[in-house]
């Protein structure tokens, strides 16, 4: 049997889309294998959004060039956002790539690998292609917790980003397909789903009739077995009354929220257009708040943004500090191609970059600390998934708010299950718990 060897960089979308092109490789008789130097076809997910990811994928490409050399044979092959926008690019630099293929070519990617390894000339496929709903998953795959796409593309143009560009316009799933892919999840297995979209709030608006990411929580609600459902990424942009209400009311929805805020000025907000203001930003987390009290948040920033002041970096750190998440990730500007922000003026060096981040992310560490100690002493409910890497006695999971859960099972729990524990200690990236003898009512448990 050929071998496959998957090397996938960047986003939860690029691990989804690995997912799936390990699943349709499987179908058509390859087996994965982690080690490359035994693989008959190497293929490298690759992303766009920041430099450093394409200088990691041509400094791969160039290691992979020597097995090349020793194993004429063996097929290299680049897909993903980075596929999509410098195509030609890695023609150039990697001439001894053979196939160059972009995400709408998923579904066809066993056609594209056959034409190589058949016709011994390499292969592009960057085009525009119809939306298919795609449910292969490789075997190695978690069976506990799965990524399901929604929704694809994004229509924002937010003038940082490639995603229109390397991704399409919006473009949503229908909820039957999406809830057939559910099911089949769940009877493999699957307790745990996270609804995937660029713009994953505004999902729906495409489809006739339209309908929208509420409702579709209210069905797979109704999936047996299925114990959670998460979603990610939302614009403020497009979160709505309606959607807030159902993140309070579907009861397999977890209380976790990711809403990016790129920056906390307005001036730079809309050089970034993003579509709404400060004001509006924090209207928004008050009504989460509102709904669901005990609401975990996370976020996005970009610091060093084109025209960035460090009046407008410090308004960044007041909205933080007023809103207190309880995860933040943290992001340097960098230029790409073809993006408007790419060639503003005033671009921010590189060490103000760098000074900026640190602040953040001392700002941002010593706030999510102070907001885990909220945990403390409370019980939530752990979706076992495996053990804790520094001791094989202790189990390890998920809260709903998702939080990483260490404790003793004591004999009596196994993976897949949900239980409820006592949080004992707050770590920086953990919590520590003692099993608990019965649910409580307490923060992240089911409602």
């Amino acid at each position: 049997m050929a071998k496959l060897h998957l090397i996938t960089y960047g986003c939860q979308m690029n691990e989804y889309d690995s997912e799936r092109v390990a699943g349709l490789l499987r179908d058509a008789r390859w087996e994965l294998t982690t080690d490359e130097r035994e693989a008959d076809l190497i293929l490298l997910n690759t992303c766009a959004i920041r430099e450093k990811a394409e200088d990691k994928v041509f400094s791969k490409l160039g290691e992979l060039r020597r097995l090349k050399s020793s194993n004429p044979d063996l097929v290299l092959g680049v897909m993903g956002c980075m596929a999509q926008l410098h195509q030609a690019t890695i023609q150039s630099r990697a001439p001894y790539v053979d196939l160059v293929f972009g995400s709408p070519a998923i579904s066809r990617v066993t056609e594209l690998v056959d034409h190589v390894r058949r016709e011994r000339r390499p292969v592009m496929d960057t085009g525009e292609g119809p939306l298919v709903k795609i449910t292969a998953r490789a075997p190695s795959a978690s069976r506990l917790r799965a990524f399901v796409t929604v929704m694809e593309g994004c229509e924002k143009h937010c003038t940082f980003c490639v995603v229109p560009t390397t991704r399409g316009r919006e473009r949503s799933h229908t909820p039957e397909t999406i809830l057939a892919e559910v099911r089949g999840l769940v009877a493999d297995g699957v307790k745990e789903v996270t609804l995937l979209g660029q713009t994953v709030n505004a999902y729906g608006r495409d489809l006739t009739p339209p309908t929208d990411l509420g409702e579709l929580f209210w069905w797979l609600n109704d999936v047996d077995g299925l114990e959670r459902i998460r979603f990610t990424t939302s614009n403020p942009y497009n979160l709505t009354p309606r959607l807030i209400r159902a993140f309070r009311d579907v009861p397999k929805v977890c209380e976790w929220f990711h809403l990016p805020l790129q920056s906390g000025s307005n001036r730079i907000l809309a050089r970034m257009n993003r579509g709404y203001t400060v004001e509006r930003y924090l209207e928004l987390i008050a009504e989460l708040r509102d709904a669901v009290p005990d609401v975990t948040l996370s976020t996005d920033i970009i610091v060093g943004f084109p025209g960035e002041t460090d009046d407008d970096f410090q308004a960044t750190l007041a909205v933080v500090e007023r809103v207190g998440y309880d995860n933040v990730f943290a992001f340097r500007y960098s230029r790409r191609p073809g993006t408007p922000a790419a060639t503003m003026p005033d671009q921010v060096p590189d060490d103000v970059k760098a000074d900026r981040n640190t602040r953040l992310l001392a700002v941002t560490g010593r706030l999510a600390a102070a907001r885990s100690t909220r945990l403390l002493g409370r019980t939530v409910d752990v979706l076992v998934d495996g053990h804790s890497r520094k001791d094989a006695d202790v189990l390890a999971g998920r809260s709903r708010c998702n939080r990483v859960v260490n404790f003793d099972g004591q004999g009596q729990v196994a993976v897949g299950d949900v239980v409820p524990v006592t949080v004992t200690e707050v770590l920086p990236h953990s919590l520590r718990a003692t099993l608990a003898p019965h649910a409580e009512e307490a923060l992240c448990t089911s409602r």
